[in-house]
Order: C-alpha cells, then structure tokens, then sequence
C-alpha cells in the first residue's frame, strides 16, 4: 500500500458518499437545503458508506437496501443516526 495519507487515497470515493447522504435522507421533500438529521448523517456515515457500500451508485435504493443488510457492521455512531432518522421520518408521517 501506497505511503499516502488515508483521506488522500479516499478523496474519489468520499466526493461520491457525501451526496449519496444527502440523497438517503431526503423522505419525499424537493427541498436540499441541510437539517441537523442530513448533517449527522454525513458526520455519522460517510466511512460506513465508504467501507460497506460505497460498490452501489451514491443515492440510490441500493445504498439504503445496504445500509439496512449491514446495520450489525456500521459504526455505533452511523447506527444510532440511522435509527435517529428513522423514528424522524415516522414522527413526520
């Protein structure tokens, strides 16, 4: 492996998995600006994306399907955003 820094050999892949986030929480408003759940999201999940999901195409339903199959694997951190998300969107039902 290559003596560069991490986030240097990560850039492509992370310019990718940022609007695939922002895309994953967007629950049927047209709207993009930034809420405090996308932004955790982002903070929380990047890596996760980057490390198990980062084969399927960023905003897609095969990102979720993936997060979903791989919930035991994400960081305590992006599971815990997810589940935040999800009780955010049922409360907005």
């Amino acid at each position: 492996m290559p003596d560069l820094p991490l986030p240097v050999l990560r850039l492509p892949a992370l310019r990718l998995a940022l609007p695939l986030l922002g895309a994953l929480v967007i629950s049927g408003s047209a709207s993009a600006e930034p809420t405090p759940i996308r932004e955790l999201l982002k903070l929380s999940c990047t890596g996760d994306y980057l490390e198990h999901c980062s084969m399927h195409p960023p905003g897609g339903p095969e990102v979720e399907a993936c997060f979903r199959q791989n919930l035991r694997k994400l960081s305590p951190d992006c599971a815990r955003a997810i589940r935040t998300y999800q009780r955010e969107k049922k409360s907005t039902r």
